[in-house]
């Protein structure tokens, strides 16, 4: 019975490792499962004024977006001109493709100062 239960248990579907994705894959397009997770991971000052935000959202019935989180700051607060990674979560959540575009803005700026695309295929 054991035995059973232990097959059973390695013929679930799991989803496949987070792929990870950076300023380097700008422009490429790239595929992951459904249910897959993706990490988009660009640096930014955030002490400075400089932000990254999403100017293109990627089709909803394609990417679920999840919270975006701030990891690996170069200084702890109070600092000035510390810099950080901005990581863009999303999950796989039916097979299509789509275009995500996010922008880099300066304090005060309507302008982005510079932009990362990405097309996402999901399969």
């Amino acid at each position: 019975m054991l035995t059973a239960f232990l097959v059973a248990l390695s013929l679930v579907n799991t989803a496949p490792a987070t792929k990870t994705v950076t300023s380097a894959d700008a422009g490429k397009t790239i595929t992951i499962a459904k249910h897959q997770k993706l990490q988009i991971e660009l640096s930014e000052c955030g002490s400075c004024g400089y932000s990254w935000k999403t100017t293109l959202k990627p089709a909803p019935k394609v990417l679920k977006r999840r919270t975006v989180l701030h990891k690996d700051p170069t200084c702890q607060p109070p600092c000035a001109g510390g810099s950080y990674t901005t990581v863009f979560r999303y999950t796989g959540k039916a097979a299509g493709r789509t275009k995500l575009r996010l922008g880099s803005f300066g304090p005060g700026r309507s302008k982005s100062s510079d932009t990362f695309r990405l097309t996402v295929r999901v399969r």
